[in-house]
C-alpha cells in the first residue's frame, strides 16, 4: 500500500538533484581529500569549496565547519567535548532537547542542571539568566523543538550567554532548511545540523562553531583540524550543499503553504476531537502538529494509521518504539494519559491537501475506534 507521507520531521525524502550531485562527486572526485597527489589536492578543493558553500546558506561568519554523521555525533561531540576538557564545569540542557544532549543528564550526573519549559512550550529568558551559576560553561538548546516544533528565541539566549560568559550550543537540526537562519546575526558558539533533515543524504551533519576547544571525541586521523577523525564526507557535503540551496530558496512560499494545510488540519481534528490538546506553536515549525489525544495510546494509533497507507509518528519518532510518557510533552504539562496519546504530524514539500483532507478523515475515524477499545 502506499503511504501517504507524515514524518517529514523524521527524515526528509532527498531531492533528486542532491542525490544526482552525491553520484557526480562521488564519481569526479572520489580521491581521499588529504592526499597530496592530483586526485587528493582536487578532492581537497570541491571539499573547501562546499563548505564555504554550506557557511554562505546559513549566513554564518563561524571560521570553521566541523563534518560529522549527523545530528547526534554533532550534539555528543560539542557537548561531550566541552564536559571532558573542562571536568569542573557544568552543563545546563534546556528540558526539550533532543536525546542527543539529553544523554548528558545521566552521563554527567552531578554536572547538569535543567531549564523548564513554560506550558506553551517556550524557554523563560529570567529563568535561564538565574539558572546560570557560576560553574556553568556550556547551555545547550534547540533551535526548533523537534517533538512540538516549537521555535525558540536563540538570539536572546545567545545575548544572555555572551553577557554571563558562557558557551552557547544550537542544535539546529530540526530549523535549518525549514526556518530561516541567519547565524550572522546570532552568534552562537555551536550550531549543528543534519542534512537528511532537509533533502540531503544520511550520514551527513556538522558543527558550524568559532570556539573549537574541545576534547575530540573520535581519534585517529589529522581531518577536520583533529577534532573529528575520519575520511571526510565530500560526496554527502556536496549532496548537502544542493539540498539546501533549493531548500532556502523556496522556505518563504513553502512556509506559508505548510502552515496553511496545518491550520486545515487542525480546523478538522479541533472539531471532531474537542477534547484533544494542541501541543505545537502557531509560530513553530510550519507543517508539525503535535496533538494529544486521551483515550488514545500513540504507538497503536501510529500502527493502524500505517495500515490505512498514512504514515505520521507518535510524539518523538526518537521514542516512538517505547510506550511510555515523553519527557517534553510531559513537561509541558500533560498529563501521562495525554502524553501516551500524542502524535505528530509533520509536512513537507509533496504533501497535497487532498493527501491533508483525506489523513484528517482517516485519523477521527482511528481515533474514534482506538478509544472504543481501550
Amino acid at each position: 500500500m502506499q503511504q501517504h507521507y507524515f514524518d517529514y520531521a523524521s527524515s526528509c525524502p532527498p531531492f533528486l538533484e542532491a542525490l544526482a550531485e552525491f553520484s557526480r562527486v562521488s564519481a569526479d572526485f572520489y580521491g581521499n581529500p588529504s592526499s597530496a597527489h592530483t586526485p587528493g589536492r582536487a578532492a581537497h578543493k570541491i571539499l573547501e569549496t562546499a563548505k564555504h558553500r554550506l557557511k554562505e546558506l546559513c549566513r554564518s561568519s563561524h571560521s570553521n565547519l566541523i563534518l560529522t554523521s549527523g545530528g547526534t555525533e554533532a550534539n555528543n561531540l560539542v557537548i561531550r567535548g566541552i564536559m571532558e576538557k573542562h571536568p569542573k564545569g557544568r552543563l545546563l540542557l534546556a528540558a526539550d532537547v533532543h536525546a542527543s544532549a539529553w544523554f548528558a543528564k545521566d552521563l554527567y550526573r552531578k554536572r547538569v542542571d535543567v531549564l523548564p519549559l513554560e506550558p506553551d512550550g517556550k524557554l523563560s529568558l529570567e529563568k535561564l539568566q538565574r539558572a546560570i551559576g557560576r560553574r556553568t560553561l556550556l547551555f545547550s538548546a534547540v533551535h526548533v523543538c523537534n517533538e512540538t516544533g516549537v521555535a525558540h528565541n536563540i538570539a536572546a539566549f545567545s545575548d544572555i550567554c555572551r553577557q554571563s560568559m558562557i558557551r552557547f550550543h544550537c542544535d539546529g537540526v530540526q530549523a535549518l532548511g525549514h526556518v530561516p537562519v541567519s547565524l550572522q546575526d546570532i552568534p552562537v558558539d555551536f550550531y549543528s545540523f543534519s542534512s537528511h533533515k532537509f533533502g540531503g543524504p544520511r550520514g551527513t551533519g556538522g558543527v558550524l562553531t568559532n570556539s573549537p576547544e574541545f576534547a575530540p571525541q573520535i581519534m585517529g586521523g589529522g581531518q577536520e583540524h583533529e577534532w573529528r577523525a575520519g575520511t571526510e564526507n565530500l560526496p554527502g557535503l556536496a549532496a548537502a550543499v544542493k539540498a539546501l540551496e533549493i531548500t532556502t530558496a523556496t522556505i518563504t512560499n513553502e512556509s506559508a503553504r505548510l502552515a496553511g494545510l496545518a491550520e486545515s488540519l487542525l480546523s478538522t481534528l479541533t472539531t471532531e476531537i474537542p477534547d484533544a490538546r494542541l501541543n505545537s506553536s502557531d509560530a513553530g515549525l510550519p507543517g508539525l502538529v503535535s496533538i494529544s489525544i486521551p483515550g488514545t495510546i500513540g504507538p497503536n494509533v501510529v500502527a493502524e494509521m500505517s495500515l490505512r497507507g498514512f504514515a505520521i509518528s507518535a510524539g518523538s519518532a526518537c521514542h516512538s518504539d517505547a510506550v511510555e510518557p515523553s519527557r517534553v510533552i510531559t513537561s509541558l504539562g500533560r498529563s501521562a494519559e495525554e502524553a501516551l496519546g500524542t502524535l505528530r504530524i509533520s509536512m513537507g514539500r509533496m504533501t497535497t491537501k487532498a493527501e491533508v483532507e483525506q489523513l484528517a478523515i482517516t485519523l477521527v475515524d482511528v481515533v474514534k475506534r482506538q478509544r472504543m477499545l481501550t
